[in-house]
């Protein structure tokens, strides 16, 4: 945004973005005053979802942006017909506020197209996130499964009886990539990230007396929007929206008493500090912690705990990377099942290459592992693990001899030339480590993954990506049956690993040039959402002329 289009006053010069901000405010006010019937939180849910924008997305998005956060739900009266939320006198009345606002002379001409095809966006992206969920409930009724059956109308209409223990278990496909590809192509992403904070509020603060209308956000989240903003490298975002989305899942079997055990076991570890954890595990008293998440004494509670970290150590190397600490959701979701939780907290070691992987990881099995009390993973008779090409575990191995790791300390799993050719490319290369720390009298389990930053990029947006595995495993391709494959077979497989390729690094790529756009001050807009822009402003003086 040009900070040439500001308004002066006899004593300062506001800057054009505090301008923008408060005619957003004006619209939601000038709305709320004259309509009736809303949902009584409409101005509180308002400022809710702003909060949560600028805490999950900081300053990447531009502040146009997360303003006309604000406004989400006047456009959606006046805009979305379809919605049920729809009505006649607040379409009228949301539009008379819209009107107001298009025509305030302190907004530029670009703030104004700017804002026309995001408001447009977020309600084509609504649509977006319904259809998808009634396409995988018409997915789920074709497998004939009488339990999928019930549930197809609690699922995809407006179903208003009540929702029975078994129904909130009901699970949903990943997000369709084909799916992700084309609905995003033609949308603003800032537009999609407004509309994730929205559910994420809604799953967070239900306003519907319609049990069906929870269930129902909780399947958008985690089947469309969290998938999403998993690929932009919005992890947190996607971390706390299937936080929640578990949780609703867990009230609804009437089993808050684990949200309540989760809550007290991540409280604990928050008590320690996940500072204090870190120099901890790396012997060091000066380690450097960030947050992913903007908090503020505004922000309201998140059970999303997660950023980046940095620590010397004693033989000479930074180590540095990402940590997390176990959503309550994610918590209550393992407790359900009754095992022990080995990675509350959870840190990647990220390398610049395989040889600074090696030794990284080598030096903390000799010389720090000793200092804590080793626990195997589930379904690992021993707590160091090692994955890989040949050649990649051979170096990690030939660190550990030097050091004095015995063989008999690790398991290994080599990923052969055969295997590496059958499936078309290599598995994900990783050696990780589970123990557990004890810090003023309490014990906190922990992972601790070593990878590349060539490994983290195939993480994210890859081949070896979790939404490409989850999509493989909804097409019936198991990672196991390599050999019985056909040609056909193994071309479908791989026309699907390289569009999640495609898809995953466009999203990732469109989060850093709408950053871009932000930094050099322009509102950049997706040329391909110019329609969208069209269709907002008929709907306006559609409106206006009745």
């Amino acid at each position: 945004m040009s900070s040439e289009n500001c308004i002066s006053n006899e004593k300062e010069i506001i800057p054009a973005e505090e301008v923008f901000h408060e005619s957003c405010r004006k619209v939601l006010d000038s709305y709320i005053s004259c309509t009736e019937g809303e949902r009584e939180d409409f101005k509180d849910h308002a400022h809710r979802v702003y909060k949560i924008v600028k805490a999950y997305t900081g300053d990447d998005l531009p502040p146009e942006a997360a303003s006309l956060s604000l406004i989400h739900d006047v456009a959606d009266r006046m805009f979305n017909k379809k919605s049920t939320k729809y009505n006649d006198v607040w379409a009228r009345n949301a539009a008379n506020a819209l009107y107001e606002f298009m025509d305030d002379e302190n907004i530029s001409h670009d703030q104004l197209k700017y804002s026309a095809c995001l408001l447009a966006d977020m309600a084509k992206i609504e649509q977006s996130a319904a259809h998808h969920r009634k396409l995988m409930a018409e997915i789920a009724e074709e497998k004939s499964n009488d339990n999928y059956r019930e549930t197809y109308l609690l699922v995809a209409e407006r179903y208003a009886g009540e929702v029975s223990p078994d129904q909130w278990k009901v699970a949903q496909p990943l997000l369709d990539l084909n799916h992700m590809r084309l609905k995003m192509d033609k949308v603003n992403i800032e537009a999609f990230i407004i509309k994730g904070a929205e559910i994420m509020d809604n799953l967070q603060h239900p306003s519907s007396k319609r049990r069906s209308a929870v269930l129902q956000d909780v399947l958008e989240a985690e089947s469309f929007y969290a998938p999403i903003l998993e690929a932009m490298g919005y992890e947190a975002f996607a971390a706390e929206l299937r936080s929640v989305a578990k949780i609703r899942r867990l009230i609804g079997q009437d089993k808050e008493d684990l949200v309540k055990s989760a809550k007290e076991i991540q409280g604990r570890v928050l008590q320690v500090g996940m500072d204090k954890i870190a120099d901890k595990i790396f012997g060091v008293n000066d380690g450097t912690i960030n947050y992913a998440i903007r908090k503020n004494e505004d922000s309201g509670e998140y059970s999303t705990h997660m950023g980046e970290f940095a620590a010397d150590t004693k033989y000479g190397n930074m180590v540095a990377g990402n940590w997390r600490i176990k959503t309550v959701g994610s918590l209550a979701d393992k407790l359900k099942g009754g095992d022990g939780i080995m990675d509350i907290v959870g840190m990647m070691v990220i390398s610049r290459d395989r040889e600074t992987t090696a030794c990284d990881f080598a030096h903390f099995i000799a010389d720090r592992l000793k200092e804590f009390r080793p626990v195997c993973a589930r379904g690992k008779n021993r707590p160091v693990y090692i994955q890989g090409t040949k050649e990649y575990v051979d170096v990690v191995e030939q660190n550990l001899r030097e050091l004095g790791v015995g063989s008999d300390e690790y398991l290994v799993k080599i990923d052969t030339d055969e295997k590496c050719e059958q499936r078309g490319y290599s598995i994900y290369e990783i050696s990780k480590v589970t123990f557990a720390v004890d810090i003023d009298d309490i014990e906190v389990p922990v992972e601790i993954q070593f990878i590349t930053k060539d490994e983290r990029r195939r993480a994210r947006t890859g081949e070896v990506s979790h939404i490409a595995y989850k999509y493989l495993q909804s097409k019936g391709f198991g990672k196991d049956n390599l050999e019985e494959e056909t040609a056909s077979q193994r071309d479908n497989r791989m026309m699907i690993v390289n569009l999640a390729e495609e898809v995953l690094g466009a999203l990732y790529k469109r989060r850093y040039d709408m950053k871009d756009s932000k930094n050099t001050g322009n509102l950049g807009l997706n040329p391909k959402s110019a329609l969208n822009q069209d269709k907002f402003l008929e709907s306006l003086i559609a409106l206006l002329a009745n």
